[in-house]
């Protein structure tokens, strides 16, 4: 975008934020130099941080939401106050709030609008509330005022600062970190549109009807527009409430198993995305609640994302090769994901992938960070020149969240051993339906050989169990 062509207006408005922006930085540096010897420095600085976030708008706090999910990068200080930011932002003032929405709301909206209360939850985009009727109880959801517009300044800035300096980062071009900008401003972008999110709800409360132990809210376009949004309330403990629970040695007594429970999670929501070629893509902990009939509910819809069937495949490929340690599976991806696949040394890839695998293949499973794993990678394929198609990062950002969380609940998971089969299920399944020919599966699953001689059954077991399952669902 060229400067010239941006109204003076604007231009003065994106300067002051600018402005806004370098004067937290300072602040903050000054903070952190003034008071970095004292003994609770880590808390006082992590709570200095998160305000600054809030104070600076949605962008800073998705980043804070992110960061809070990442004890392996952070200290865990600073993942427990960036915590605030998924549910315990600060709310819109109430007179505020009214005037706001007394000009988005249409007529048929005012019974709802005037029974808002306290907000329930706030975070980057929206303030959600809980309504009783005599209808129901509902989740009220409502944008953020202005939200769309800080979010677009932001970016506009940041578009503005990497084609200046972008080219001094790593071995990418200025090209490739604008376009990282810019899809990353889409994503949230998307999460402030309300249309687009009851398409969202209602295509996977369609696709997921068959799983009993799926809850997906009814919404109601009726009652919704573009800035309030309204569905069924999920009573139960989020994620987020059970791994505060959980550090305090209070979770609750259920009649079935946590533990199982968080697995089913895994392979239902995030694994058996890949056989319905879209998945959830904001998997945050406050967006998932386990009821007290043991179902798991979702409950935000923003962000949904889909594959191509090649993107599907790669991205499998890619998976089994992190949970089966095999640099050959994981180079496949690369080599079919590759844009500019004359550019990049195969040699030199394979190699770097090769070395960074060997590295963790000493430790015991349950010492192994699949998401560092998984973000070493990236990081590597970045290095060499190559990128990952965006439906890749997304899922797997999605992913790296949703281990996240598990991991603060049932610490002896391990990704890598649960999804090793399950990953090879949907991988032989998916192209059981895309592919008629025998010779072309097994002309496919050449890829797996390796992989298959690693795990517990064999081919054959797996394929029979995905018959049988299909014909109790045909019974």
């Amino acid at each position: 975008m060229q400067v010239k062509n941006v109204p003076f207006v604007v231009r003065v408005k994106n300067s002051m934020r600018l402005l806004i922006l370098c004067f937290a930085a300072t602040r903050l540096l000054m903070y952190r130099f003034l008071h970095r010897r004292k003994k609770n420095f880590d808390h006082l600085f992590a709570v200095k941080i998160r305000q600054t976030f809030e104070s600076l708008g949605p962008v800073y706090i998705k980043l804070g939401q992110i960061l809070s999910m990442r004890p392996d990068y952070i200290n865990d200080v600073y993942c427990h106050e960036f915590e605030h930011l998924l549910d315990s932002g600060r709310p819109i003032s109430r007179s505020k709030m009214r005037k706001y929405l007394n000009r988005v709301a249409q007529p048929n909206q005012r019974d709802i609008v005037e029974s808002l209360g306290q907000p329930v939850a706030v975070a980057s985009l929206s303030e959600v509330y809980k309504v009783e009727l005599a209808s129901g109880t509902f989740a009220v959801k409502v944008l953020r005022p202005d939200v769309r517009d800080i979010v677009q300044e932001d970016f506009y800035i940041l578009r503005r600062l990497v084609s200046i300096f972008g080219n001094r980062f790593g071995r990418l071009d200025r090209k490739h970190w604008i376009d990282l900008v810019r899809e990353v401003e889409s994503w949230l972008l998307q999460e402030t549109d309300y249309i687009h999110e009851m398409k969202n709800i209602e295509a996977m409360r369609r696709d997921l009807d068959s799983f009993d132990n799926i809850l997906i809210p009814r919404a109601y376009p009726e009652f919704s527009n573009q800035y309030i949004f309204v569905m069924d309330w999920v009573e139960g403990y989020s994620m987020l409430d059970l791994i505060r629970m959980k550090r305090k040695d209070e979770l609750p007594h259920f009649h079935f198993s946590l533990e199982e429970k968080l697995e089913e999670l895994i392979h239902d929501v995030a694994i058996k995305s890949l056989l319905r070629g879209y998945f959830h893509a904001d998997l945050n902990p406050a967006n998932i609640i386990i009821t007290p009939e043991g179902k798991i509910g979702l409950i935000d819809f923003g962000l949904i994302k889909f594959f191509s069937k090649e993107a599907r495949r790669g991205t499998v490929l890619f998976l089994l090769g992190i949970t089966s340690n095999s640099p050959e599976l994981i180079f496949k991806s690369a080599e079919l994901f590759a844009k500019n696949k004359s550019t990049f040394n195969r040699e030199e890839v394979y190699e770097d992938l090769s070395k960074l695998l060997y590295d963790y293949s000493g430790m015991a499973a349950k010492d192994v960070s699949s998401t560092k794993v998984i973000l070493d990678i990236l990081k590597l394929s970045l290095h060499q020149g190559f990128e990952y198609p965006w439906s890749l990062i997304l899922y797997t950002r999605s992913a790296v969240n949703l281990d996240g969380q598990v991991l603060r609940l049932h610490p002896h998971f391990s990704f890598s051993d649960y999804g090793k089969k399950r990953l090879l299920e949907v991988y032989t399944e998916a192209f059981i339906k895309e592919h008629a020919s025998v010779s072309h599966l097994v002309d496919v699953s050449e890829d797996i050989v390796s992989v298959l001689q690693d795990l517990p059954r064999n081919l054959k077991i797996i394929l029979q169990d995905i018959v049988l399952r299909k014909h109790k669902t045909a019974n």
